[in-house]
Protein backbone atom coordinates (compact mmCIF):
# COMPACT_ATOMS: atom_id res chain seq x y z
CA UNK A 1 0.00 0.00 0.00
CA UNK A 2 3.09 2.32 0.93
CA UNK A 3 4.62 1.51 -2.46
CA UNK A 4 1.54 2.42 -4.33
CA UNK A 5 1.03 5.92 -2.33
CA UNK A 6 4.66 6.70 -3.22
CA UNK A 7 4.04 5.74 -6.90
CA UNK A 8 1.45 8.22 -6.94
CA UNK A 9 3.32 11.27 -5.29
CA UNK A 10 6.43 10.37 -7.30
CA UNK A 11 4.74 9.35 -10.49
CA UNK A 12 4.75 6.39 -12.57
CA UNK A 13 3.90 5.86 -16.87
CA UNK A 14 1.81 3.47 -18.40
CA UNK A 15 3.18 1.59 -20.92
CA UNK A 16 2.65 -0.35 -24.14
CA UNK A 17 5.11 -3.26 -24.40
CA UNK A 18 4.91 -5.15 -28.16
CA UNK A 19 6.63 -7.73 -30.06
CA UNK A 20 7.08 -11.49 -30.41
CA UNK A 21 9.50 -12.24 -27.22
CA UNK A 22 6.77 -10.70 -24.37
CA UNK A 23 7.05 -13.54 -22.00
CA UNK A 24 11.07 -13.58 -21.89
CA UNK A 25 11.30 -10.09 -21.95
CA UNK A 26 8.97 -9.48 -18.90
CA UNK A 27 10.68 -12.36 -16.81
CA UNK A 28 13.81 -10.73 -17.85
CA UNK A 29 12.43 -7.75 -15.91
CA UNK A 30 11.46 -9.13 -13.01
CA UNK A 31 14.89 -10.76 -12.57
CA UNK A 32 16.38 -7.49 -12.84
CA UNK A 33 14.37 -6.15 -9.92
CA UNK A 34 12.34 -3.69 -12.32
CA UNK A 35 9.24 -3.06 -10.44
CA UNK A 36 6.08 -3.39 -12.84
CA UNK A 37 2.82 -3.87 -12.04
CA UNK A 38 -0.70 -4.29 -13.88
CA UNK A 39 0.52 -6.42 -16.68
CA UNK A 40 -2.32 -6.75 -19.12
CA UNK A 41 -2.76 -8.68 -22.39
CA UNK A 42 -4.48 -6.07 -25.04
CA UNK A 43 -3.20 -8.01 -27.78
CA UNK A 44 -2.00 -11.40 -29.41
CA UNK A 45 2.06 -9.91 -29.10
CA UNK A 46 0.38 -6.91 -26.67
CA UNK A 47 0.35 -5.76 -22.97
CA UNK A 48 -0.09 -2.72 -21.10
CA UNK A 49 1.48 -2.49 -17.66
CA UNK A 50 2.77 0.32 -14.78
CA UNK A 51 6.03 1.15 -14.11
CA UNK A 52 7.82 3.51 -12.00
CA UNK A 53 10.12 6.09 -13.68
CA UNK A 54 13.20 4.79 -12.64
CA UNK A 55 11.85 1.17 -13.80
CA UNK A 56 11.09 2.35 -17.14
CA UNK A 57 14.49 4.28 -17.61
CA UNK A 58 15.98 0.68 -16.51
CA UNK A 59 13.46 -1.03 -19.14
CA UNK A 60 15.42 1.09 -21.58
CA UNK A 61 18.57 -0.77 -21.51
CA UNK A 62 16.89 -4.13 -21.69
CA UNK A 63 14.99 -3.70 -24.68
CA UNK A 64 18.29 -3.78 -26.98
CA UNK A 65 18.45 -7.50 -27.95
CA UNK A 66 14.95 -8.14 -27.75
CA UNK A 67 12.28 -8.25 -29.90
CA UNK A 68 10.26 -5.83 -28.26
CA UNK A 69 8.88 -2.20 -29.01
CA UNK A 70 8.57 -0.37 -25.98
CA UNK A 71 6.45 3.18 -25.52
CA UNK A 72 4.72 4.87 -23.35
CA UNK A 73 1.32 5.42 -23.73
CA UNK A 74 0.18 7.82 -20.57
CA UNK A 75 2.43 9.27 -17.62
CA UNK A 76 1.16 9.64 -14.26
CA UNK A 77 1.68 11.06 -10.62
CA UNK A 78 1.90 14.47 -8.62
CA UNK A 79 5.20 15.18 -9.66
CA UNK A 80 4.13 14.32 -13.49
CA UNK A 81 2.03 17.01 -13.33
CA UNK A 82 4.24 19.39 -11.52
CA UNK A 83 7.04 18.75 -14.41
CA UNK A 84 3.91 19.90 -17.04
CA UNK A 85 4.25 23.21 -15.65
CA UNK A 86 7.84 23.81 -16.30
CA UNK A 87 6.99 25.03 -19.70
CA UNK A 88 3.73 27.04 -17.92
CA UNK A 89 6.13 29.41 -16.16
CA UNK A 90 2.94 32.25 -15.82
CA UNK A 91 0.86 29.69 -14.13
CA UNK A 92 3.28 28.36 -11.99
CA UNK A 93 4.24 31.95 -11.20
CA UNK A 94 0.82 33.01 -10.39
CA UNK A 95 0.05 29.75 -8.11
CA UNK A 96 3.39 30.93 -6.19
CA UNK A 97 2.20 34.10 -5.67
CA UNK A 98 -1.30 33.28 -4.97
CA UNK A 99 0.26 30.98 -1.99
CA UNK A 100 2.30 33.79 -0.84
CA UNK A 101 -0.88 36.22 -0.10
CA UNK A 102 -2.68 33.33 1.30
CA UNK A 103 -0.10 33.21 3.37
CA UNK A 104 0.50 36.72 4.52
CA UNK A 105 -3.58 37.32 4.74
CA UNK A 106 -3.40 34.58 7.37
CA UNK A 107 -1.44 36.33 9.60
CA UNK A 108 -3.91 39.40 9.99
CA UNK A 109 -7.33 39.62 11.69
CA UNK A 110 -9.81 40.45 8.86
CA UNK A 111 -12.96 39.24 10.79
CA UNK A 112 -14.02 40.69 13.91
CA UNK A 113 -17.24 39.51 15.79
CA UNK A 114 -18.74 40.88 19.03
CA UNK A 115 -20.91 38.81 21.17
CA UNK A 116 -23.01 39.85 24.25
CA UNK A 117 -24.07 43.07 23.14
CA UNK A 118 -27.69 44.71 25.13
CA UNK A 119 -27.04 48.03 26.15
CA UNK A 120 -23.52 48.88 24.86
CA UNK A 121 -23.67 48.98 20.99
CA UNK A 122 -21.38 46.88 18.84
CA UNK A 123 -20.09 49.94 17.03
CA UNK A 124 -19.38 51.37 20.17
CA UNK A 125 -17.14 48.12 21.21
CA UNK A 126 -15.52 48.35 17.49
CA UNK A 127 -14.73 52.17 18.02
CA UNK A 128 -12.98 51.36 21.40
CA UNK A 129 -10.80 48.43 19.60
CA UNK A 130 -9.90 51.13 16.79
CA UNK A 131 -8.65 53.62 19.74
CA UNK A 132 -6.63 50.96 20.85
CA UNK A 133 -5.31 49.90 17.09
CA UNK A 134 -7.01 47.08 16.82
CA UNK A 135 -8.56 46.99 13.76
CA UNK A 136 -9.60 44.42 10.08
CA UNK A 137 -6.03 44.30 8.93
CA UNK A 138 -4.40 44.49 12.23
CA UNK A 139 -1.05 41.71 12.53
CA UNK A 140 -2.21 38.86 14.38
CA UNK A 141 0.85 38.69 16.28
CA UNK A 142 0.58 42.70 17.35
CA UNK A 143 -2.94 41.89 19.01
CA UNK A 144 -2.67 41.76 23.15
CA UNK A 145 -5.97 39.31 23.38
CA UNK A 146 -4.85 38.67 27.33
CA UNK A 147 -4.77 42.73 27.88
CA UNK A 148 -8.47 43.41 25.44
CA UNK A 149 -10.43 42.43 27.68
CA UNK A 150 -9.64 44.96 30.68
CA UNK A 151 -8.96 47.40 28.38
CA UNK A 152 -12.37 47.24 26.91
CA UNK A 153 -13.57 46.89 30.70
CA UNK A 154 -11.94 50.44 31.67
CA UNK A 155 -13.20 51.87 28.59
CA UNK A 156 -17.26 51.97 29.53
CA UNK A 157 -18.13 51.27 32.98
CA UNK A 158 -21.34 49.31 31.50
CA UNK A 159 -19.16 46.12 30.20
CA UNK A 160 -18.40 44.09 33.57
CA UNK A 161 -16.38 41.67 31.96
CA UNK A 162 -14.58 41.24 28.55
CA UNK A 163 -12.64 38.84 27.07
CA UNK A 164 -10.73 38.33 23.30
CA UNK A 165 -9.43 35.21 21.54
CA UNK A 166 -8.48 34.88 17.81
CA UNK A 167 -9.99 31.98 15.81
CA UNK A 168 -7.93 31.54 12.67
CA UNK A 169 -8.34 35.04 11.06
CA UNK A 170 -11.46 36.07 13.10
CA UNK A 171 -11.19 38.18 16.93
CA UNK A 172 -13.81 36.90 19.20
CA UNK A 173 -14.89 39.73 21.57
CA UNK A 174 -17.17 38.26 24.31
CA UNK A 175 -18.72 40.48 26.76
CA UNK A 176 -20.64 40.72 29.74
CA UNK A 177 -23.01 43.78 30.62
CA UNK A 178 -23.01 45.35 34.13
CA UNK A 179 -26.51 44.82 36.02
CA UNK A 180 -27.80 48.35 36.03
CA UNK A 181 -27.77 50.26 39.56
CA UNK A 182 -31.66 51.50 40.80
CA UNK A 183 -31.49 55.05 40.08
CA UNK A 184 -32.30 57.14 43.17
CA UNK A 185 -35.40 59.47 44.15
CA UNK A 186 -34.92 62.95 42.17
CA UNK A 187 -34.62 64.69 45.83
CA UNK A 188 -30.98 65.27 45.54
CA UNK A 189 -27.94 63.34 46.13
CA UNK A 190 -27.48 63.42 49.74
CA UNK A 191 -31.17 62.71 50.55
CA UNK A 192 -30.75 58.97 52.21
CA UNK A 193 -33.42 56.71 50.88
CA UNK A 194 -33.75 52.73 51.96
CA UNK A 195 -35.78 49.76 49.75
CA UNK A 196 -38.95 48.20 50.43
CA UNK A 197 -40.54 45.31 49.10
CA UNK A 198 -42.96 46.62 46.71
CA UNK A 199 -45.03 42.94 46.33
CA UNK A 200 -45.15 39.85 48.10
CA UNK A 201 -42.75 37.37 46.98
CA UNK A 202 -39.91 35.13 48.51
CA UNK A 203 -36.26 36.18 47.96
CA UNK A 204 -34.00 34.30 45.12
CA UNK A 205 -31.39 37.15 45.35
CA UNK A 206 -30.13 40.02 47.17
CA UNK A 207 -27.70 42.21 45.95
CA UNK A 208 -26.48 45.14 48.38
CA UNK A 209 -24.27 47.95 46.71
CA UNK A 210 -24.25 50.28 49.67
CA UNK A 211 -26.89 49.96 53.00
CA UNK A 212 -27.37 47.16 54.89
CA UNK A 213 -29.67 44.16 53.87
CA UNK A 214 -32.46 43.16 56.22
CA UNK A 215 -33.37 40.32 54.56
CA UNK A 216 -31.91 36.91 53.11
CA UNK A 217 -32.48 34.52 50.29
CA UNK A 218 -35.48 32.46 50.97
CA UNK A 219 -37.25 34.74 52.95
CA UNK A 220 -40.91 35.49 52.15
CA UNK A 221 -41.48 39.01 52.40
CA UNK A 222 -44.42 41.52 52.38
CA UNK A 223 -45.41 44.63 50.62
CA UNK A 224 -43.89 47.67 52.35
CA UNK A 225 -41.43 45.65 54.19
CA UNK A 226 -37.97 46.77 54.42
CA UNK A 227 -35.29 45.04 52.31
CA UNK A 228 -31.89 47.08 52.19
CA UNK A 229 -31.98 49.63 54.85
CA UNK A 230 -29.83 53.21 54.66
CA UNK A 231 -29.69 53.34 58.74
CA UNK A 232 -26.26 52.38 58.95
CA UNK A 233 -25.87 53.27 62.60
CA UNK A 234 -28.60 54.78 65.01
CA UNK A 235 -28.40 55.60 69.21
CA UNK A 236 -30.05 58.04 71.16
CA UNK A 237 -27.73 61.14 69.90
CA UNK A 238 -26.08 59.86 66.76
CA UNK A 239 -27.44 58.60 63.49
CA UNK A 240 -25.77 57.54 60.16
CA UNK A 241 -27.35 57.31 56.81
CA UNK A 242 -26.85 56.78 53.30
CA UNK A 243 -28.68 55.79 50.30
CA UNK A 244 -29.42 52.43 50.11
CA UNK A 245 -28.86 50.77 46.69
CA UNK A 246 -29.62 47.33 45.61
CA UNK A 247 -31.12 44.55 43.87
CA UNK A 248 -33.68 42.54 45.13
CA UNK A 249 -34.89 39.16 43.13
CA UNK A 250 -37.92 37.50 44.35
CA UNK A 251 -40.07 35.06 42.82
CA UNK A 252 -44.18 36.61 42.45
CA UNK A 253 -47.43 35.13 42.36
CA UNK A 254 -49.87 36.54 40.15
CA UNK A 255 -53.70 35.67 39.80
CA UNK A 256 -55.26 36.89 36.55
CA UNK A 257 -59.30 36.84 36.08
CA UNK A 258 -61.54 37.58 33.61
CA UNK A 259 -65.25 36.14 32.99
CA UNK A 260 -67.52 35.92 29.42
CA UNK A 261 -71.03 35.00 28.44
CA UNK A 262 -73.06 33.38 28.99
CA UNK A 263 -73.38 35.24 25.43
CA UNK A 264 -70.22 36.92 23.71
CA UNK A 265 -70.01 39.04 20.58
CA UNK A 266 -69.34 37.08 18.06
CA UNK A 267 -69.27 37.50 13.91
CA UNK A 268 -72.65 36.09 12.85
CA UNK A 269 -74.83 35.59 9.67
CA UNK A 270 -77.14 38.49 8.54
CA UNK A 271 -79.01 36.41 5.98
CA UNK A 272 -77.40 38.37 3.36
CA UNK A 273 -75.94 36.26 0.47
CA UNK A 274 -74.14 37.13 -2.81
CA UNK A 275 -72.59 35.20 -5.45
CA UNK A 276 -69.19 35.65 -6.47
CA UNK A 277 -66.70 34.58 -9.29
CA UNK A 278 -63.08 34.19 -9.02
CA UNK A 279 -60.61 32.84 -12.14
CA UNK A 280 -57.35 31.47 -11.11
CA UNK A 281 -54.25 30.80 -13.19
CA UNK A 282 -50.93 28.71 -11.79
CA UNK A 283 -52.48 28.47 -8.64
CA UNK A 284 -52.89 32.73 -8.59
CA UNK A 285 -55.77 34.64 -8.58
CA UNK A 286 -55.97 37.36 -11.20
CA UNK A 287 -59.72 38.01 -11.95
CA UNK A 288 -62.44 38.06 -9.43
CA UNK A 289 -66.40 39.69 -9.35
CA UNK A 290 -68.76 40.08 -6.87
CA UNK A 291 -66.65 40.98 -4.18
CA UNK A 292 -66.86 44.18 -2.28
CA UNK A 293 -64.73 46.06 0.51
CA UNK A 294 -67.14 46.73 3.08
CA UNK A 295 -66.69 45.73 6.42
CA UNK A 296 -69.74 43.54 6.56
CA UNK A 297 -68.79 41.41 3.68
CA UNK A 298 -64.97 41.68 4.48
CA UNK A 299 -64.74 38.37 6.83
CA UNK A 300 -67.86 37.10 4.72
CA UNK A 301 -67.94 32.99 4.80
CA UNK A 302 -66.80 31.36 1.48
CA UNK A 303 -69.21 28.24 -0.03
CA UNK A 304 -68.09 27.28 -3.31
CA UNK A 305 -71.43 26.47 -5.19
CA UNK A 306 -69.48 25.17 -8.77
CA UNK A 307 -65.18 24.74 -9.86
CA UNK A 308 -64.22 24.17 -13.10
CA UNK A 309 -60.59 23.84 -13.15
CA UNK A 310 -58.22 22.54 -16.10
CA UNK A 311 -54.97 20.79 -15.40
CA UNK A 312 -54.10 19.15 -18.66
CA UNK A 313 -53.33 21.72 -20.44
CA UNK A 314 -50.45 24.33 -21.52
CA UNK A 315 -51.93 26.97 -18.89
CA UNK A 316 -53.91 24.96 -16.16
CA UNK A 317 -56.73 27.62 -15.17
CA UNK A 318 -59.36 27.29 -12.42
CA UNK A 319 -62.81 29.27 -12.37
CA UNK A 320 -64.87 29.39 -9.13
CA UNK A 321 -68.47 30.39 -8.62
CA UNK A 322 -68.75 31.07 -4.62
CA UNK A 323 -71.52 31.90 -2.68
CA UNK A 324 -70.82 34.72 0.29
CA UNK A 325 -72.57 34.79 3.51
CA UNK A 326 -72.32 38.46 5.70
CA UNK A 327 -71.55 38.10 8.84
CA UNK A 328 -72.05 40.86 11.57
CA UNK A 329 -70.86 41.06 15.34
CA UNK A 330 -73.40 40.38 17.51
CA UNK A 331 -74.30 39.27 20.61
CA UNK A 332 -75.09 35.36 20.64
CA UNK A 333 -75.09 32.25 22.04
CA UNK A 334 -71.69 29.90 22.20
CA UNK A 335 -70.32 27.01 22.82
CA UNK A 336 -68.16 25.73 25.40
CA UNK A 337 -65.14 25.85 23.29
CA UNK A 338 -65.69 29.40 22.30
CA UNK A 339 -66.57 30.63 25.74
CA UNK A 340 -62.93 29.41 27.20
CA UNK A 341 -61.63 30.36 24.56
CA UNK A 342 -62.73 33.92 24.45
CA UNK A 343 -61.90 34.57 28.41
CA UNK A 344 -58.57 32.82 28.17
CA UNK A 345 -58.05 35.57 25.44
CA UNK A 346 -58.84 38.09 27.98
CA UNK A 347 -57.32 36.53 30.85
CA UNK A 348 -54.27 37.33 28.99
CA UNK A 349 -54.94 40.82 27.96
CA UNK A 350 -55.36 41.83 31.89
CA UNK A 351 -51.86 39.84 32.37
CA UNK A 352 -49.65 41.58 29.28
CA UNK A 353 -51.25 45.07 30.94
CA UNK A 354 -50.24 43.82 34.77
CA UNK A 355 -46.93 42.44 34.14
CA UNK A 356 -43.74 43.99 34.70
CA UNK A 357 -41.73 44.35 31.58
CA UNK A 358 -38.66 43.13 33.60
CA UNK A 359 -40.46 39.93 34.88
CA UNK A 360 -39.20 36.49 33.88
CA UNK A 361 -42.19 33.78 33.38
CA UNK A 362 -41.19 30.79 35.74
CA UNK A 363 -44.39 29.17 35.24
CA UNK A 364 -47.76 29.51 34.18
CA UNK A 365 -51.13 27.84 34.72
CA UNK A 366 -54.68 27.98 33.58
CA UNK A 367 -58.27 27.34 34.54
CA UNK A 368 -61.66 27.63 34.03
CA UNK A 369 -64.88 27.50 35.95
CA UNK A 370 -68.41 27.67 35.28
CA UNK A 371 -70.41 30.05 36.80
CA UNK A 372 -74.40 29.60 38.22
CA UNK A 373 -75.81 32.19 35.62
CA UNK A 374 -73.73 30.16 32.51
CA UNK A 375 -71.03 32.36 32.38
CA UNK A 376 -67.25 31.36 32.49
CA UNK A 377 -64.49 32.83 34.53
CA UNK A 378 -60.52 31.43 33.32
CA UNK A 379 -57.86 32.23 35.88
CA UNK A 380 -54.31 32.71 34.69
CA UNK A 381 -51.77 31.58 37.55
CA UNK A 382 -48.34 32.81 36.88
CA UNK A 383 -45.09 32.61 38.71
CA UNK A 384 -42.39 34.80 38.18
CA UNK A 385 -38.85 36.15 39.37
CA UNK A 386 -38.28 39.79 39.53
CA UNK A 387 -36.55 42.61 41.20
CA UNK A 388 -39.20 44.10 43.50
CA UNK A 389 -37.58 46.72 45.39
CA UNK A 390 -39.11 50.03 45.96
CA UNK A 391 -36.75 52.99 46.44
CA UNK A 392 -38.38 55.06 49.35
CA UNK A 393 -36.64 58.82 51.43
CA UNK A 394 -36.05 57.96 54.83
CA UNK A 395 -38.30 60.41 56.82
CA UNK A 396 -38.45 59.30 60.66
CA UNK A 397 -36.14 60.84 63.33
CA UNK A 398 -33.30 59.06 63.50
CA UNK A 399 -31.59 61.61 66.39
CA UNK A 400 -28.91 64.25 65.07
CA UNK A 401 -26.68 62.50 61.57
CA UNK A 402 -23.36 62.06 61.26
Amino acid sequence: MLTGIWNSVAGYVIIEIKGKGLERFLNLAVHSGIEIWRVRRTGVATVTARVSVEGFYALRTLVRGQNVHVRILEKRGFIMRLSRLRFRKVLLYGWAIVLALLVAASRRIWFIEVEGCDTVREAEVLAALDTMEVRIGSRRNAVPTSQLGGELMASDPRIAWAGARLDGVTLRVSLQEAEAIPQLPSGGQKTPVSIYAAKDGVITSITVYDGKAKVHVGDAVLAGQELITGVLRSDETHTLLTQARGEVMATVLYRFQATVGPTITKPVETGETRICARIGLFGWEFLSNGFAAEDAWENAREEPTAKYALTNCFLPFTAERIRLYELAEREASATQDELAQAALRKAERVMSETLPENARILSKESETVWLEDGALQASILVTTEENIGEIKEIKEPHGEQD
